[in-house]
């Protein structure tokens, strides 16, 4: 019988771990979802709460486009890559200019 990586015994120490802690989830309550979605419901009457709204869009939205660029073939990956994370400054920039208005 051959001996077993180290790695290969910790990745499978780590994955029992994570299986026996999965029943116990760290989801968010439906009362925490509801608040928020209240939240939402409000417009925002300042511009520090668009510019805080606008700067969470942002980052969900390049979040949202690294996912895409993964699925991508590796050519393609990089230059998908730099126009999400040339999006994602825009829309920073955009933001910040509403703190200013």
């Amino acid at each position: 019988m051959h001996p077993t990586p180290p790695f290969r015994s910790l990745l499978s120490l780590a994955l029992a771990a994570m299986l026996s802690l999965a029943p116990y989830g760290l989801h968010a309550s439906p009362a925490s979802d509801d608040r928020s979605l209240e939240r939402g419901a409000v417009a925002d009457a300042t511009p520090q709460q668009r510019y805080q709204s606008a700067i969470r869009e942002a980052g969900g939205a390049y979040k949202e486009s690294q996912r895409d660029c993964a699925t991508l073939a590796t050519r393609e990956r990089p230059a998908c890559l730099r126009d999400a994370k040339q999006t994602y400054e825009q829309d920073m920039a955009d933001a910040r200019r509403l703190l200013s208005r």
